[in-house]
Formats: structure tokens, sequence, C-alpha cells
């Protein structure tokens, strides 16, 4: 993979530039998409069901969790009326992500309302272990039913390892960032969306999924993102590529991160201190999920660097589900790819990359609002080494299922 130009050296986004000469086939030169920080689940899903409403032609959505609360079905009721328009509606949904619909929120899963014996004994698992006693009675849903069986309505509910929050209309507008379809999402946590106008950048979308093109750093605006289909066919690391952009900083990194626990990235950001870049990272003091492993990799931040002047870690005491990196004030990566194994070589994940200055300043300033005046945190800090194996057991086990399913496919 080329690495990454330093910040600040590309055209900024209102100039067009060539594709990179590893894109295939050859392009046009790069239009200007329009971007939108979508700070806070209030605003995001105010503007996802506005384009609901406004779309004529056709809705893609890509779910990994879709809570049967009041926020998932205000959506499900905002497709329907759509479909009835004579709207095309395809909705990809996720089942692992039905574990989490359980066990957390409203515990009530919009569509995987039956849970099998296998898919008993994990959540049992996951319930012991967490301390949170989830739903195993589902409740029916009407709505449900009546959107899954319409017409014009295209539901693939199947384990996909898919992580995406996607929203396609009427293919000229994209929504997608870290946020699931909850009253948790909507309400509760810190989170992040962008909106991307654009029918190139649509098309530039697809080109990436299909593995037409390859993840050209030099762009004004591009996708991250790993997917089965694209990456098996470019041979490209996610990782690799956030793992490049991060070693591009040279003045400060400000991240919002739901979850950790990557030893690359957490070396990455080692790195970074190391050479004198102000980074700030915002976590949650308590992930929902996995909590030990993201309070044992900010204690290794801490301890590797030696927590200097220029490292400000912060512990919120909501749950940061965001996932946004912003360099230098220059560039942006967000999206629903979290610092973490399965994220980076598991699950198939999407996030924008930006290089639009003024969209940079806003995520930053973003982040800054949410951490406010909370002061940086010191070690010790409080996770449990028993916890670590069984948490880092769930990521192995996770992460294997979907390349065992890519072996399988060839």
């Amino acid at each position: 993979m080329p690495t990454a130009p330093l910040p600040g050296t590309s055209p900024p986004v209102r100039l067009a530039t060539p594709m990179s000469s590893t894109s295939a086939p050859a392009a046009a030169p790069e239009s200007t998409p329009t971007l939108e920080l979508l700070a806070g689940g209030t605003v995001a899903f105010a503007r996802i069901l506005r384009r609901i409403d406004e779309a004529r032609r056709s809705i893609t959505v890509r779910s990994f969790e879709w809570r049967d609360d009041d926020t998932g079905q205000s959506v499900a009721r905002a497709l329907l009326r759509a479909a009835h328009r004579g709207v095309s509606v395809t909705i990809l949904k996720d089942r692992l992500g039905g574990f989490y619909e359980h066990l957390a929120g409203a515990k009530q899963s919009f569509f995987h309302k039956d849970i099998d014996f296998s898919a008993r004994w994990q959540l049992w698992g996951l319930m012991f272990f967490y301390g949170r006693w989830g739903s195993l009675r589902q409740l029916p849903s009407p709505l449900a039913e009546e959107l899954s069986t319409h017409p014009r309505v295209r539901l693939v509910n199947e384990k996909r390892f898919d992580h995406a929050k996607l929203f396609v209309f009427d293919d000229q507008t994209i929504i997608l960032g870290g946020m699931g379809i909850g009253d948790d999402f909507r309400d509760v946590n810190v989170d992040f969306m962008v909106e991307v106008i654009g029918a190139d950048a649509v098309a530039r979308l697809g080109d990436r999924y299909e593995g037409r093109a390859r993840f050209d750093p030099g762009r004004s605006f591009d996708f991250l993102l790993h997917a089965s289909e694209g990456n098996e066919r470019t041979g490209e690391s996610l990782a690799a590529q956030r793992l490049a952009l991060i070693d591009s900083a040279r003045e400060r990194l400000t991240i919002a991160m739901a979850y950790l626990g990557d030893r690359d990235a957490t070396e990455a950001l080692c790195r970074a201190v190391a050479r004198g870049v102000r980074v700030t990272l915002l976590t949650a003091a308590r992930a929902d999920v996995g909590g030990d492993l993201n309070l044992f990799s900010c204690a290794r931040l801490l301890r590797r660097t030696g927590s200097p002047q220029n490292l400000r870690l912060i512990l919120h005491p909501t749950m940061v589900h965001g996932k946004a990196i912003v360099g230098d004030a220059a560039w942006v990566d967000l999206g629903s790819t979290n610092f973490t194994r399965l994220s980076h070589d598991g699950y198939e994940e999407l996030n924008l990359f930006s290089r639009d200055a003024t969209f940079a300043r806003e995520v930053e300033q973003a982040i800054e609002r949410e951490i406010g005046a909370l002061p940086p945190a010191r070690l010790p800090l409080g996770y449990k080494v028993w916890r670590l194996g069984f948490e880092a057991l769930i990521t192995s086990f996770q992460t294997g299922r979907p390349k065992a399913r890519r072996a399988a496919a060839r």
C-alpha cells in the first residue's frame, strides 16, 4: 500500500485531483461531495428520517444493530411509508448484531425474534460474563412483519459479520458512521454520523465495495473499508491503511474511539506520542462490552509512553460509541471501525476518509465539546486481569468466524 502523504500536502477538498493509478478502471477527475457532520443521535436520526421521507427511487440500509424500540420503530415506519409510495428498499441486516439487541438497550430485536439453542447458549454466556440479564423472550412485532414482507422491500437477514452503519438514498446521498438503530444510539451515546451528498460519491462507494478501486489517500475523499468481496479482489488491509494515516500525523491526533484492544493500533499511538504529536483519545470510562480490554489498552498506552504532557487520555462517564480520527486538523477517518482486531481483521466495516480541513475542524471541535472539562486519566486503571482472557477469547472467536466463511467460499 502506498504510504499516506503528510496531512496538508494534498489539495483541499474543493479542488479536483486525479484518482490513484492503482484504481481500476481509470476515472474522470474527482468531484467534490458535500459533507455534513451529524454529531449526536438526535441530529443524526432526524436527518435519516427526513432523507427516508424525501427518497423517491431507492433506499439501501446496512445495519448491525436494530432495536425494537421507539427509534427502531420510527425508522421502520418511515421505510414502510417509502415502500408504499413506490420506493425500492433494500435492508442488509447482520444477524450477529442480534446478540447485542437481546442484551442491551430495550433488549428487544426488531428482526431477530427467534433465538435458537446455539444463540441461547452464546447469549447466556454473554449475560453471565457482563453481569447483565438480557431478554430471551422476544415480543412479536407486526411492524417488522409488515416491513419485511412488503413487495418493495428486500430484507437480507443473515449472519454476514457486517458492522457497517450505512444509508444510501436515491444513489445521491450517503449517511454513515458509528450509530446503530436504537434509543441508546439516538439518546445516550457519544457518537457521530456524516452525510455525504453527491452521485459520484455513491459511485465511488460502489466501486470500493466491489473491489473496482483501491483506497487512495491522496484523494480529497474516499472510503476506508473492510469488505470481503472488495478486499479479496484488491488485497488491501484496512488496518494497514489506518495505521499509515496515524503514522503520517506530525502535530496532533484527536480521536474518539468506542472499543480498543488491537495492539498494533496502541503501538501506533505510542509512536505518535514519542515523536511529539499531541494525542487526545476519548473513550468510555466503562465500555458496554469489552470494558476491561478497553481499560487495559488505555493503561498500556499510558505505561508505554510514560504519560507525557502531549498525551491526553479522557475516560467519559457516558458510553463513547463514536469512531473518529482527526489528524493535524487536516484529515478525518470517521465511520464504524474500532481499534480492535475484530474491526481490523474480522467484521466488514466502512469509514469515510476526507481531507476537507473545514470538516476536520468540525469533527475535532465536536470531540472537544464532549471532553469539556473532564480531567485526563491517570494510572492505575480499574480493569480485572481475569476478565481479559475471556474478552480476548470472544474477539478471537468472532474474528475467526468470518475468515472461515470467506475461506469456505473460495
